[in-house]
């Protein structure tokens, strides 16, 4: 039998449900997870996530990947009309001091950190040249090893941009 004549009931699969162990996050379910998280975080650290600054990063989250800030203004401006362009970049600028989100400077946007085992002063980001995606990638081995090389040459590095084509982009290329 092909799977063209197998009928509808035979290929149907038990879904998932977000409770299910090991099931995919549904995006919902990760934006509350990442707002608790966020929560978290800026108690631990004595500080107050408004609800300005709990929008933007909601958006951001939303969005899922890294954004420019006027992006980010335009999705802000249908729930908070009026609401200045300053008013947008003073919330990133705390979630970028908070660190829950970094300012991939390649391409001038902003991208949540979905990482919490690393450190933050040196990231780095794989920029796709074509689709602007922006990937925080973290390799304990590869920091390791620029640190040692760079230790030599006394200077001090704090994140880098590895511009390129991104696995979608490179395989439509």
């Amino acid at each position: 039998m092909t799977w063209l004549s197998t009928p509808p009931t035979a290929m149907a699969r038990p879904r998932k449900t977000p409770s299910t162990p090991n099931s995919p996050e549904t995006p919902s379910r990760k934006v509350q997870r990442g707002l608790a998280i966020a929560r978290t975080q800026c108690e631990a650290n004595g500080v107050q996530l408004t609800d300005l600054r709990a929008l933007v990063f909601e958006l951001l989250l939303v969005r899922g990947k890294a954004t420019k800030a006027y992006d980010l203004l335009a999705d802000m401006s249908t729930r908070q009309p009026g609401v200045a362009p300053m008013t947008v970049y003073r919330a990133l600028d705390f979630l970028v001091e908070q660190r829950l989100v970094h300012k991939v400077t390649a391409n001038s946007s902003f991208v949540v950190c979905d990482h919490t085992d690393h450190p933050h002063d040196d990231p780095v980001f794989l920029v796709c040249e074509r689709c602007g995606s922006a990937t925080e990638w973290s390799d304990s081995g590869m920091s390791e090893h620029l640190a040692l090389a760079l230790k030599s040459s006394g200077f001090h590095a704090h994140g880098m941009e590895i511009k390129g084509k991104c696995a979608s982009c490179a395989a439509g290329a």
